[in-house]
């Protein structure tokens, strides 16, 4: 059964066209799918991911996650943008997937994913909560209720096909892509257009957020300079945050604004952050020969002259590496006198 369909069969049955009887509340009320059916159908996917191989349950990689996102959370109830309704019904649950291209997505009921390829690209976990927090702000300003609720005079199909698309993309770019031109085709632009401002508001909340949880500012403004970087150079398919997300120069510059306004101090090196980069990319899977290469970077001439962060990082991702390509270096003997 595909994904659509599996997902079609958590709407309520009348939106599908069905008797109402022990069904979800219906969509649309007050132009909003409900929090009880939103929750339900995020239900229905969160039982998917759970039983996809690329799901990943990584201790080291989930403590750091978990630590930057209760945080958000706590942030967000203080400065009151987390309603009691949704703090209580809501899952408010991370995701980690194994998947290499650098993306995460908010999912209904507070449902989150959140590739290893993105935790890997981070340099502070600031950037990282700038992520998180604008993807909670999708949620908890009710962005997916209202998109799903405008889409509730379509078929139902189109919702089923819009939510699995975003799952698709997590995994695959170019099918995820497929899924959601096919769905949305009719409505594209009056959705472009509301996806622009609820971008917008996503930042602006994300980004006071993510302050009031005790992250620096600045985390914002360098993750918009990778993506800006990326989108100018190549974007592959490696980025597809790019696509979901579209990078304008209005909100570049807007955070830019922000942060400048601050006189906030130059960041420091976060070793912590460094360390589980590094052991992310190595865990998401990216291939013998790149295994390979990591495990040898030690060895390279010019690695001594490399700043110290990327020789930390380095070095852990060269021992996991080996780790994983079960080519362990030999067993040294303890010299003698050492405690063993």
């Amino acid at each position: 059964m595909s994904t659509a369909a599996l997902l079609l069969g958590a709407l309520p049955a009348a939106a599908q066209g069905g008797a109402a009887g022990g069904a979800l509340p219906s969509l649309g009320e007050a132009g909003e799918m409900t929090p009880l059916a939103e929750r339900k159908l995020g239900d229905a996917i969160a039982r998917e991911l759970y039983r996809d191989p690329d799901y990943i349950d990584d201790p080291v990689i989930g403590e750091y996650v978990d630590g930057v996102w209760r945080a958000l959370l706590a942030g967000a109830r203080t400065r009151g943008e987390l309603p009691p309704e949704l703090d209580e019904r809501f899952a408010w649950q991370v995701f980690l997937g194994r998947d290499r291209s650098i993306n995460a997505f908010a999912l209904p009921g507070g449902y989150f994913g959140l590739n290893l390829g993105l935790v890997g690209v981070v340099r502070t976990r600031d950037e990282l909560a700038s992520v998180l927090g604008h993807e909670m702000s999708h949620v908890t300003q009710r962005h997916i209720a209202r998109l799903l609720g405008q889409q509730s005079r379509q078929t139902p199909l189109l919702i089923a096909a819009m939510v699995a698309g975003a799952i698709a993309a997590s995994k695959n770019p170019q099918a995820g892509a497929a899924l959601a031109v096919g769905g949305q085709a009719a409505i594209a632009q009056q959705q472009l257009n509301f996806s622009r401002d609820m971008e917008r508001e996503a930042d602006r909340v994300g980004y006071a957020v993510m302050s009031q949880a005790g992250f620096a500012p600045q985390g914002f403004v360098s993750m918009f300079q990778k993506l800006q970087t990326a989108a100018r150079v190549d974007d592959n398919g490696d980025w597809p945050y790019l696509r979901s997300h579209p990078l304008t120069t209005q909100r570049i510059a807007d955070m830019q604004q922000r942060v400048q306004a601050l006189h906030l101090p130059p960041e420091g090196t976060d070793w912590e952050t460094v360390l589980v980069a590094a052991r992310a990319r190595v865990l998401s899977r990216p291939g013998v020969d790149v295994l390979r290469a990591w495990a040898g970077e030690p060895a390279q001439p010019d690695f001594a002259r490399q700043p110290l962060a990327q020789r930390a990082g380095a070095l852990y991702a060269a021992a996991l590496a080996r780790a994983e390509l079960r080519e362990l270096p030999p067993r040294r003997r303890w010299p003698s006198g050492w405690p063993r």
